[in-house]
């Protein structure tokens, strides 16, 4: 098996030859010309191996965070800190397939799921290059850009060296949020009570002001700052523990059987769903979080919001739910009872699921014979069956409208008395 030359041992070659020749023929075109070659040759070699040192790539978005339907601006900026120019530069940068852009064509990349920008740079010394370009957000998720691949040399195309530059980023688009109409706060409050009766337990978390100290106030609670500066005893108030909880149970599984696959129509519509729930209790002030049976992108760790008064919640829950994949990780019905055992005793249970099994009915109402708070919100075709005690909405999960109409699923007194 013969061994390919490489362009540095070649040119070595050629060098020796032209010099010996013009040694044994006595000429001095090739005396002259062996040297000339070979520093051409010498500096096209430095001149590669310089290529990319001090070259930069940087991409800009006009937003990180978007919403499906708008449009985010990226700028891919080029930049030469060096003395020695770039005449020729080739840059690979593998994006989602699923990223749309307006005015860049994208080419085809050797990864699974990926499609390539393809661009061609030449730089001069201490030079950059800016060109924008607009991406439409079409589909929700959590799309990660990591280094790009680009390709240079000389100026005379003898040598080319290869390599990574830029870093890593992250373009997150939220799923669809409608307004949600229907959704009534039913009897005996089940979202769980708006003011607390009493306050016997308070939360250290979160500090709603200070007030002078009173006798049968605990000392760990005193603000020695702010005692400091009146001169008299100072101590924390503290919000109530009674808060309202809800925590929305998203069930990825479009089917009732796993293995039959993903409906992603449907689960689009289960996402966007739940996203607009969640801003709609943010609004009504509740302390909401998520949970679902999928896990974080890159990550075996479930996908889980703890209830907060964060202002940054809302901001948290819809990442999450940008970041749902059609990968179940665990059974929707199994997972239900560990997930509910890790909340606050009066928070309310949300299920947001398109098919509804016997098994998860099972759940619940063994759910709700524990005492749990339990409000099922379904999009499955064909109105649930009534569980006492349930509060049971229904969705159609086919229609496309503007806004989330919720119908009750109510009994008649008679079917009442009956299943009573």
């Amino acid at each position: 098996m013969q061994q390919k030359l490489s362009t540095r041992d070649r040119a070595i070659l050629i060098t020796l030859a032209l010099v010996l020749g013009g040694f044994a023929f006595r000429s001095e075109a090739l005396l002259f010309l062996g040297p000339l070659v070979g520093s051409v040759f010498l500096v096209a070699w430095v001149w590669h191996g310089l290529a990319l040192k001090q070259l930069e790539y940087e991409r800009v978005f006009s937003e990180r965070r978007a919403f499906v339907g708008e449009t985010v601006e990226l700028t891919l900026v080029v930049t030469n800190r060096k003395v020695l120019p770039l005449t020729r530069l080739r840059l690979l940068d593998n994006v989602s397939e699923q990223l749309v852009f307006k005015d860049l064509e994208l080419g085809v990349s050797h990864l699974p799921g990926m499609a390539q920008i393809r661009q061609y740079y030449a730089l001069s010394w201490f030079d950059q290059i800016r060109r924008s370009y607009h991406l439409e957000c079409v589909r929700r998720g959590v799309y990660d850009l990591r280094s790009a691949r680009v390709q240079s040399g000389d100026p005379f195309g003898l040598f080319t060296v290869e390599g990574e530059i830029g870093q890593a980023d992250r373009l997150i688009i939220y799923p669809v949020v409608k307004p949600v109409l229907g959704l009534q706060l039913p009897q005996k409050e089940p979202f769980g009570p708006k003011v607390a009766d009493q306050r016997l337990l308070q939360d250290p978390i979160y500090m709603r002001g200070i007030r002078p100290f009173q006798p049968g106030d605990s000392l760990r609670h005193v603000h020695w700052k702010a005692t400091a500066r009146t001169q008299e005893l100072q101590t924390r108030i503290f919000e109530p523990t009674s808060s309202p909880n809800l925590v929305l149970f998203v069930n990825i599984s479009t089917l009732a059987r796993q293995w039959e696959g993903i409906d992603p129509v449907l689960l689009e519509r289960v996402v966007s769903v739940a996203a607009s729930i969640c801003a709609y209790a943010v609004q009504e002030r509740l302390l909401v979080g998520l949970s679902a049976n999928g896990t974080l992108p890159r990550s075996d760790q479930p996908l889980r919001v703890m209830p907060s008064r964060s202002p940054q919640q809302l901001t948290r829950l819809l990442e999450a739910l940008a970041a749902v994949r059609g990968v179940v990780s665990s059974q929707f019905e199994e997972s239900l009872l560990p997930e509910s055992s890790r909340l606050p005793w009066g928070a309310t249970l949300m299920i947001v699921t398109a098919v509804v099994t016997p098994e998860l009915e099972s759940v619940l109402l063994r759910l709700k014979r524990v005492g749990r708070k339990l409000v099922l919100l379904s999009l499955a075709d064909a109105p649930p069956t009534w569980m006492r005690g349930v509060v049971t909405y229904h969705l159609p999960g086919r229609t496309e409208d503007e806004v989330f109409r919720f119908v009750p699923i109510a009994v008649s007194e008679a079917t009442a008395q009956e299943v009573g």
